[in-house]
Protein backbone atom coordinates (compact mmCIF):
# COMPACT_ATOMS: atom_id res chain seq x y z
CA UNK A 1 0.00 0.00 0.00
CA UNK A 2 1.39 3.47 -0.88
CA UNK A 3 2.78 5.83 1.74
CA UNK A 4 0.15 8.42 0.87
CA UNK A 5 -2.68 5.96 1.41
CA UNK A 6 -1.19 4.87 4.76
CA UNK A 7 -0.93 8.51 5.84
CA UNK A 8 -4.52 9.11 4.80
CA UNK A 9 -5.71 6.17 6.92
CA UNK A 10 -3.69 7.43 9.91
CA UNK A 11 -5.14 10.92 9.62
CA UNK A 12 -8.67 9.61 9.30
CA UNK A 13 -8.18 7.49 12.43
CA UNK A 14 -7.25 10.60 14.35
CA UNK A 15 -10.27 12.50 13.13
CA UNK A 16 -12.51 9.63 14.22
CA UNK A 17 -10.97 9.72 17.70
CA UNK A 18 -11.39 13.48 17.85
CA UNK A 19 -15.04 13.40 16.86
CA UNK A 20 -15.84 10.62 19.32
CA UNK A 21 -14.12 12.54 22.10
CA UNK A 22 -16.17 15.62 21.23
CA UNK A 23 -19.30 13.56 21.61
CA UNK A 24 -17.97 12.16 24.93
CA UNK A 25 -17.98 8.63 23.54
CA UNK A 26 -14.30 7.97 24.36
CA UNK A 27 -12.23 8.68 27.50
CA UNK A 28 -10.28 11.90 27.28
CA UNK A 29 -7.03 10.03 27.78
CA UNK A 30 -7.11 8.73 24.18
CA UNK A 31 -5.18 11.17 21.99
CA UNK A 32 -3.90 11.37 18.43
CA UNK A 33 -0.30 11.29 17.31
CA UNK A 34 1.10 14.84 17.38
CA UNK A 35 2.53 14.39 13.88
CA UNK A 36 -0.92 14.13 12.35
CA UNK A 37 -3.11 16.24 14.65
CA UNK A 38 -1.81 18.57 17.35
CA UNK A 39 -5.17 19.20 18.88
CA UNK A 40 -8.87 18.80 18.37
CA UNK A 41 -9.31 22.17 16.64
CA UNK A 42 -6.75 21.32 13.99
CA UNK A 43 -8.43 17.95 13.39
CA UNK A 44 -11.80 19.62 12.89
CA UNK A 45 -10.31 22.15 10.49
CA UNK A 46 -8.84 19.39 8.34
CA UNK A 47 -12.07 17.41 7.91
CA UNK A 48 -12.83 19.16 4.63
CA UNK A 49 -9.33 18.48 3.33
CA UNK A 50 -9.51 14.84 4.40
CA UNK A 51 -12.82 14.36 2.60
CA UNK A 52 -11.01 15.11 -0.64
CA UNK A 53 -8.21 12.70 0.29
CA UNK A 54 -10.73 9.96 1.03
CA UNK A 55 -12.39 10.58 -2.33
CA UNK A 56 -9.06 9.92 -4.05
CA UNK A 57 -8.51 6.79 -1.95
CA UNK A 58 -12.01 5.54 -2.80
CA UNK A 59 -11.32 6.05 -6.50
CA UNK A 60 -8.22 3.90 -6.16
CA UNK A 61 -10.15 1.09 -4.47
CA UNK A 62 -13.17 1.28 -6.77
CA UNK A 63 -11.13 1.03 -9.96
CA UNK A 64 -8.99 -1.81 -8.67
CA UNK A 65 -5.87 0.07 -9.83
CA UNK A 66 -2.43 -0.62 -8.42
CA UNK A 67 0.24 1.86 -7.36
CA UNK A 68 0.25 5.26 -5.73
CA UNK A 69 -1.88 8.32 -6.19
CA UNK A 70 0.51 10.81 -7.72
CA UNK A 71 0.58 14.54 -8.22
CA UNK A 72 -0.29 15.70 -11.72
CA UNK A 73 2.53 15.52 -14.25
CA UNK A 74 1.05 16.69 -17.58
CA UNK A 75 3.63 14.89 -19.69
CA UNK A 76 2.75 11.42 -18.38
CA UNK A 77 -0.61 11.79 -16.64
CA UNK A 78 -4.27 11.95 -17.64
CA UNK A 79 -7.62 11.83 -15.91
CA UNK A 80 -8.38 8.17 -15.26
CA UNK A 81 -11.99 8.26 -16.48
CA UNK A 82 -15.07 10.49 -16.32
CA UNK A 83 -16.31 10.44 -12.74
CA UNK A 84 -12.81 9.93 -11.33
CA UNK A 85 -11.48 13.42 -12.07
CA UNK A 86 -9.32 13.52 -8.94
CA UNK A 87 -7.45 10.37 -9.84
CA UNK A 88 -4.33 10.69 -11.98
CA UNK A 89 -2.99 7.64 -13.80
CA UNK A 90 0.70 7.08 -14.42
CA UNK A 91 0.69 6.20 -18.13
CA UNK A 92 4.18 4.73 -18.13
CA UNK A 93 6.46 4.82 -21.16
CA UNK A 94 6.05 1.39 -22.77
CA UNK A 95 4.10 0.25 -25.84
CA UNK A 96 0.75 0.55 -24.02
CA UNK A 97 1.15 4.25 -23.23
CA UNK A 98 -0.85 5.40 -26.28
CA UNK A 99 -3.77 3.10 -25.45
CA UNK A 100 -3.82 4.27 -21.83
CA UNK A 101 -3.69 7.92 -22.88
CA UNK A 102 -6.23 7.86 -25.71
CA UNK A 103 -8.57 4.98 -24.91
CA UNK A 104 -11.43 5.07 -22.40
CA UNK A 105 -12.47 1.61 -21.21
CA UNK A 106 -15.36 2.63 -18.93
CA UNK A 107 -18.10 5.24 -18.43
CA UNK A 108 -18.73 5.60 -22.14
CA UNK A 109 -22.07 7.21 -21.34
CA UNK A 110 -20.26 10.25 -19.91
CA UNK A 111 -18.10 10.91 -22.97
CA UNK A 112 -18.83 13.58 -25.57
CA UNK A 113 -17.98 11.32 -28.47
CA UNK A 114 -18.14 14.03 -31.14
CA UNK A 115 -15.27 15.83 -29.42
CA UNK A 116 -12.91 12.84 -29.48
CA UNK A 117 -10.11 12.82 -32.03
CA UNK A 118 -9.90 10.05 -34.64
CA UNK A 119 -7.15 8.41 -32.60
CA UNK A 120 -9.18 8.63 -29.39
CA UNK A 121 -12.21 7.08 -31.09
CA UNK A 122 -10.15 4.13 -32.28
CA UNK A 123 -8.41 3.60 -28.94
CA UNK A 124 -11.69 3.98 -27.05
CA UNK A 125 -13.59 1.52 -29.23
CA UNK A 126 -11.04 -1.24 -28.80
CA UNK A 127 -10.50 -0.44 -25.09
CA UNK A 128 -14.20 -0.37 -24.21
CA UNK A 129 -15.17 -3.65 -25.85
CA UNK A 130 -12.31 -5.55 -24.21
CA UNK A 131 -13.00 -4.65 -20.56
CA UNK A 132 -15.76 -5.17 -18.00
CA UNK A 133 -17.61 -2.82 -15.64
CA UNK A 134 -19.19 -5.09 -13.02
CA UNK A 135 -18.48 -8.44 -11.43
CA UNK A 136 -20.66 -11.48 -12.00
CA UNK A 137 -19.76 -13.84 -9.17
CA UNK A 138 -21.03 -16.98 -10.86
CA UNK A 139 -21.51 -17.60 -14.56
CA UNK A 140 -22.16 -20.71 -16.63
CA UNK A 141 -21.37 -21.27 -20.27
CA UNK A 142 -24.37 -22.29 -22.28
CA UNK A 143 -23.69 -23.91 -25.64
CA UNK A 144 -20.39 -24.73 -27.30
CA UNK A 145 -17.08 -23.94 -25.67
CA UNK A 146 -16.08 -22.33 -28.96
CA UNK A 147 -18.15 -20.20 -31.30
CA UNK A 148 -21.86 -20.38 -30.50
CA UNK A 149 -21.57 -20.51 -26.70
CA UNK A 150 -22.27 -17.65 -24.29
CA UNK A 151 -21.79 -16.99 -20.55
CA UNK A 152 -24.99 -16.63 -18.51
CA UNK A 153 -24.63 -14.75 -15.22
CA UNK A 154 -26.12 -16.88 -12.45
CA UNK A 155 -26.04 -14.28 -9.68
CA UNK A 156 -29.34 -14.36 -7.73
CA UNK A 157 -30.66 -10.98 -8.87
CA UNK A 158 -30.24 -11.61 -12.61
CA UNK A 159 -30.34 -15.37 -13.14
CA UNK A 160 -33.13 -16.75 -15.35
CA UNK A 161 -35.88 -18.27 -13.21
CA UNK A 162 -38.63 -20.55 -14.46
CA UNK A 163 -40.90 -19.29 -15.97
CA UNK A 164 -38.37 -17.35 -18.05
CA UNK A 165 -38.07 -16.08 -21.61
CA UNK A 166 -34.94 -15.99 -23.76
CA UNK A 167 -34.57 -14.47 -27.24
CA UNK A 168 -31.75 -15.89 -29.37
CA UNK A 169 -31.03 -13.95 -32.58
CA UNK A 170 -28.62 -15.51 -35.07
CA UNK A 171 -28.55 -19.32 -35.03
CA UNK A 172 -26.74 -20.42 -38.20
CA UNK A 173 -27.91 -24.01 -37.55
CA UNK A 174 -26.27 -24.06 -34.11
CA UNK A 175 -28.88 -24.47 -31.36
CA UNK A 176 -26.38 -25.43 -28.64
CA UNK A 177 -26.91 -22.23 -26.62
CA UNK A 178 -30.68 -22.38 -27.00
CA UNK A 179 -30.91 -26.05 -26.04
CA UNK A 180 -28.68 -25.63 -22.97
CA UNK A 181 -30.59 -22.63 -21.62
CA UNK A 182 -33.89 -24.48 -22.07
CA UNK A 183 -32.55 -27.62 -20.35
CA UNK A 184 -30.61 -25.97 -17.51
CA UNK A 185 -32.91 -23.07 -16.63
CA UNK A 186 -36.24 -24.33 -17.95
CA UNK A 187 -36.72 -21.21 -20.06
CA UNK A 188 -38.80 -20.90 -23.18
CA UNK A 189 -36.23 -19.98 -25.81
CA UNK A 190 -37.32 -18.21 -28.98
CA UNK A 191 -34.74 -18.71 -31.74
CA UNK A 192 -34.60 -16.40 -34.76
CA UNK A 193 -32.68 -16.61 -38.04
CA UNK A 194 -33.98 -15.49 -41.46
CA UNK A 195 -31.00 -17.04 -43.27
CA UNK A 196 -32.02 -20.63 -42.43
CA UNK A 197 -34.24 -20.92 -45.49
CA UNK A 198 -34.53 -24.71 -45.33
CA UNK A 199 -36.34 -24.44 -41.99
CA UNK A 200 -40.11 -23.87 -41.77
CA UNK A 201 -41.25 -20.34 -41.01
CA UNK A 202 -42.04 -21.45 -37.46
CA UNK A 203 -41.42 -24.76 -35.72
CA UNK A 204 -41.09 -26.05 -32.17
CA UNK A 205 -37.67 -27.67 -31.92
CA UNK A 206 -38.75 -29.00 -28.51
CA UNK A 207 -41.28 -28.16 -25.82
CA UNK A 208 -39.04 -25.26 -24.79
CA UNK A 209 -37.23 -24.14 -27.97
CA UNK A 210 -39.29 -22.36 -30.61
CA UNK A 211 -37.77 -21.38 -33.98
CA UNK A 212 -38.96 -18.47 -36.14
CA UNK A 213 -37.48 -17.74 -39.58
CA UNK A 214 -37.37 -13.98 -39.06
CA UNK A 215 -34.60 -11.56 -38.17
CA UNK A 216 -33.92 -8.46 -36.09
CA UNK A 217 -33.30 -4.99 -37.52
CA UNK A 218 -33.97 -1.32 -36.88
CA UNK A 219 -37.25 -1.41 -38.82
CA UNK A 220 -39.85 -3.98 -39.87
CA UNK A 221 -39.68 -4.85 -43.57
CA UNK A 222 -38.81 -7.56 -46.13
CA UNK A 223 -35.32 -7.04 -47.55
CA UNK A 224 -33.97 -7.55 -51.08
CA UNK A 225 -33.30 -11.26 -50.54
CA UNK A 226 -36.78 -11.87 -49.14
CA UNK A 227 -35.86 -12.05 -45.46
CA UNK A 228 -38.54 -10.90 -43.02
CA UNK A 229 -36.95 -8.49 -40.54
CA UNK A 230 -38.62 -7.00 -37.47
CA UNK A 231 -37.88 -4.52 -34.72
CA UNK A 232 -37.60 -5.96 -31.22
CA UNK A 233 -40.75 -4.09 -30.26
CA UNK A 234 -42.69 -5.74 -33.11
CA UNK A 235 -41.31 -9.17 -32.24
CA UNK A 236 -42.51 -8.73 -28.66
CA UNK A 237 -45.96 -7.87 -30.01
CA UNK A 238 -45.93 -10.76 -32.48
CA UNK A 239 -45.19 -13.25 -29.67
CA UNK A 240 -47.44 -11.61 -27.07
CA UNK A 241 -44.54 -10.55 -24.85
CA UNK A 242 -45.32 -6.84 -24.45
CA UNK A 243 -44.48 -5.84 -20.91
CA UNK A 244 -42.90 -9.22 -20.12
CA UNK A 245 -39.41 -9.55 -18.64
CA UNK A 246 -36.98 -11.03 -21.15
CA UNK A 247 -34.36 -12.82 -19.08
CA UNK A 248 -31.71 -12.99 -21.80
CA UNK A 249 -31.37 -11.54 -25.30
CA UNK A 250 -28.55 -12.99 -27.38
CA UNK A 251 -27.63 -11.24 -30.64
CA UNK A 252 -25.12 -12.45 -33.23
CA UNK A 253 -26.65 -10.92 -36.33
CA UNK A 254 -23.73 -9.87 -38.52
CA UNK A 255 -23.82 -6.06 -38.39
CA UNK A 256 -27.61 -5.77 -38.04
CA UNK A 257 -26.98 -4.93 -34.38
CA UNK A 258 -26.01 -1.40 -35.40
CA UNK A 259 -29.41 -0.31 -36.81
CA UNK A 260 -31.28 -2.46 -34.25
CA UNK A 261 -29.75 -0.93 -31.10
CA UNK A 262 -31.07 2.64 -31.51
CA UNK A 263 -34.60 1.37 -32.18
CA UNK A 264 -34.51 -0.96 -29.17
CA UNK A 265 -33.44 1.81 -26.80
CA UNK A 266 -35.74 4.50 -28.20
CA UNK A 267 -38.84 2.27 -28.29
CA UNK A 268 -38.37 1.00 -24.73
CA UNK A 269 -38.04 -2.61 -25.89
CA UNK A 270 -34.90 -2.88 -23.72
CA UNK A 271 -36.69 -1.73 -20.56
CA UNK A 272 -37.37 -5.19 -19.15
CA UNK A 273 -34.29 -7.14 -20.19
CA UNK A 274 -32.05 -8.68 -17.52
CA UNK A 275 -29.06 -9.88 -19.57
CA UNK A 276 -27.93 -8.87 -23.04
CA UNK A 277 -25.33 -10.71 -25.13
CA UNK A 278 -24.09 -8.88 -28.22
CA UNK A 279 -21.47 -9.64 -30.81
CA UNK A 280 -20.21 -6.31 -32.10
CA UNK A 281 -18.78 -6.34 -35.61
CA UNK A 282 -16.22 -3.65 -36.45
CA UNK A 283 -14.45 -4.21 -39.74
CA UNK A 284 -13.20 -0.63 -40.19
CA UNK A 285 -11.13 1.84 -38.20
CA UNK A 286 -12.05 5.21 -39.73
CA UNK A 287 -14.02 7.94 -37.95
CA UNK A 288 -17.10 7.65 -40.19
CA UNK A 289 -17.44 4.02 -39.15
CA UNK A 290 -16.44 4.24 -35.48
CA UNK A 291 -18.38 7.32 -34.33
CA UNK A 292 -21.93 6.03 -35.05
CA UNK A 293 -20.97 2.60 -33.67
CA UNK A 294 -19.73 4.08 -30.41
CA UNK A 295 -22.90 6.16 -30.19
CA UNK A 296 -24.95 2.97 -30.55
CA UNK A 297 -22.91 1.27 -27.81
CA UNK A 298 -23.38 4.38 -25.68
CA UNK A 299 -27.15 3.87 -25.99
CA UNK A 300 -26.77 0.37 -24.55
CA UNK A 301 -25.09 1.88 -21.49
CA UNK A 302 -27.76 4.56 -21.21
CA UNK A 303 -30.36 1.78 -21.14
CA UNK A 304 -28.75 0.58 -17.89
CA UNK A 305 -26.58 -2.29 -19.09
CA UNK A 306 -23.11 -2.95 -17.64
CA UNK A 307 -20.47 -5.31 -19.06
CA UNK A 308 -19.65 -8.38 -16.97
CA UNK A 309 -17.76 -10.45 -19.54
CA UNK A 310 -15.92 -9.73 -22.79
CA UNK A 311 -14.62 -12.26 -25.28
CA UNK A 312 -12.59 -11.73 -28.45
CA UNK A 313 -13.70 -14.03 -31.25
CA UNK A 314 -10.42 -15.51 -32.59
CA UNK A 315 -11.97 -16.10 -36.01
CA UNK A 316 -11.91 -12.34 -36.69
CA UNK A 317 -8.44 -11.33 -35.47
CA UNK A 318 -6.61 -8.39 -37.02
CA UNK A 319 -4.11 -5.69 -36.11
CA UNK A 320 -4.98 -2.12 -35.13
CA UNK A 321 -2.40 0.63 -35.54
CA UNK A 322 -1.39 1.90 -32.10
CA UNK A 323 -2.34 -1.32 -30.31
CA UNK A 324 0.69 -3.49 -29.45
CA UNK A 325 -1.54 -6.54 -28.90
CA UNK A 326 -3.78 -8.48 -31.29
CA UNK A 327 -7.35 -7.27 -31.79
CA UNK A 328 -10.44 -8.80 -33.32
CA UNK A 329 -13.23 -7.49 -35.52
CA UNK A 330 -15.80 -9.47 -33.50
CA UNK A 331 -16.25 -8.80 -29.77
CA UNK A 332 -18.77 -10.81 -27.76
CA UNK A 333 -19.95 -8.60 -24.91
CA UNK A 334 -22.13 -9.80 -22.04
CA UNK A 335 -24.21 -7.20 -20.19
CA UNK A 336 -26.54 -7.25 -17.19
CA UNK A 337 -28.84 -4.89 -15.29
CA UNK A 338 -28.37 -5.18 -11.54
CA UNK A 339 -31.39 -3.07 -10.56
CA UNK A 340 -34.07 -4.90 -12.53
CA UNK A 341 -36.59 -6.86 -10.39
CA UNK A 342 -37.88 -10.18 -11.72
Amino acid sequence: MSTKVVNTIAIVSCVVFAVLMTLHLLPGSLTCDSKTSDDLQEAKARIKELTNELSKFKSLVDTGSQGELKSAQPNIQKKFSPGHENFQEDLGSGPLKLVREKGYAHDLVKLELDKLTDEELLMTMHSYVDNIDVLCRRKFRMGNLGDGGWEVCDDPDVRPRDPCIVYSFGINNDFSFDDDVATVYGCHVFSFDPSMTKMPEAINRSDKVHFHRIGLDGRTYVNAINWSLYTLQDIRKKLGHQGEVIDVIKMDIENSEWPAIPEMTESGAFDKVKQLFLEYHMEKTDRNFLLPKLKAIQLVEKAGFKKFYAHKNPECKFSVEGFPVVRTKCYELHYLKRWLPH
